[in-house]
């Protein structure tokens, strides 16, 4: 009796954890979970354009201003939505409008999912941009999507996974279009870093003659963790303040606008606690620095465009 006693708190305890566990893990789509597909693929952007149908240019459309926000660069951040959340994917991307007659959206939709799953991958979310009203989503400023007339646009998501890529499409058509398409393709890839560090002696120069230099410290994603390749900066840094050993500073941490001010307050005051914790992790004195956080408040550029977001992210040392 005993015996079968524990064997049922046992299952209880294992149910539980189960079930805490599911809780636990972000709501919607996971795309850990799809298989890897051994489907071979062709050229990027890997999906083609439907009948009838050719990309945007001065050429066929000489007036259309959306040229100005097509895309083809090796590394961007896009967001997708899947039906509960903002999936934010880094990595290769394309994104162009397509101009033709003759073809419903939905046509377009199951064009491309049809496509898609023939080659293992699978539908992230199809809709209307309403979904996003009761969970209080916007997509980030600067793309093709809507942000004032969000809930009358239709998008459909998808996605694939192979062996050694995970790649998302996305078709969209804003509220006022009618013929024409959207697509987006992104394949997720790390940064390759091409940018040298700012070395101590230009440092030092830049503070001598502006009070203050814009250092471009790489973080994870959405995070105050240093990445690797952060070390070099911090080293120079570190360099910077024990040759001028009188030289005190403010390390101020920037954002970008994307995602809520509070939110970006405290991310910039968190990245600036890091930096100067790396700096006395070093031997830097801790009265020698001040970090700070200002969040999205001082941009520099543009934030409507990926580049203008990416100056915005930085760290600044500025001379006390």
């Amino acid at each position: 009796m005993k015996s079968k006693l524990r064997i049922l708190l046992c299952a209880a305890c294992l149910a539980a954890a189960s079930a805490t566990a599911l809780a636990q893990q972000p709501a919607g789509f996971d795309p850990a979970r799809v298989p890897a597909s051994s489907a071979t693929l062709g050229a990027w952007p890997y999906v083609g354009v439907l009948e009838g149908y050719e990309k945007l240019s001065v050429k066929n459309r000489p007036g259309d201003s959306a040229r100005e926000l097509m895309r083809d660069v090796g590394f961007d951040r896009y967001e997708l939505f899947d039906g509960q959340k903002l999936i934010a994917i880094e990595g290769r991307r394309m994104t162009g409008k397509f101009i033709g007659k003759g073809a419903s959206f939905f046509q377009v939709k199951k064009n491309y999912e049809t496509v898609l799953k023939g080659l293992g991958g699978v539908t992230v979310f199809e809709g209307a941009g309403k979904a996003m009203e009761p969970l209080k989503l916007k997509f980030s400023p600067g793309t093709h999507r809507g942000i004032h007339m969000l809930a009358e646009d239709q998008m459909g998501v998808y996605f694939l996974r192979t062996a050694d890529k995970e790649i998302w499409v996305e078709v969209y058509a804003p509220w006022d279009t009618k013929d024409d398409y959207w697509l987006t393709v992104v394949e997720k890839k790390a940064l390759t870093v091409t940018l040298q560090a700012v070395p101590a002696e230009e440092m030092k120069k830049a503070l001598d003659a502006k009070g203050r230099v814009a250092l471009y410290v790489n973080f994870d994603t959405n995070k105050a963790t240093l990445k690797p390749d952060a070390s070099t900066t911090v080293a120079q840094i570190v360099k910077l303040l024990t040759d001028n050993p009188t030289l005190k500073v403010t390390v101020e941490g920037h954002t970008d606008n994307v995602g809520t001010p509070a939110d970006n307050l405290q991310l910039s005051s968190a990245r600036a606690n890091t930096v100067a914790g790396s700096l006395m992790a070093q031997g830097i004195a801790l009265d020698r620095l001040e970090p700070k956080g200002f969040g999205q408040t001082k941009p520099i550029a543009d934030n409507t465009s990926e580049e203008g977001r990416a100056k915005n992210r930085r760290v600044e040392l500025v001379k006390r």
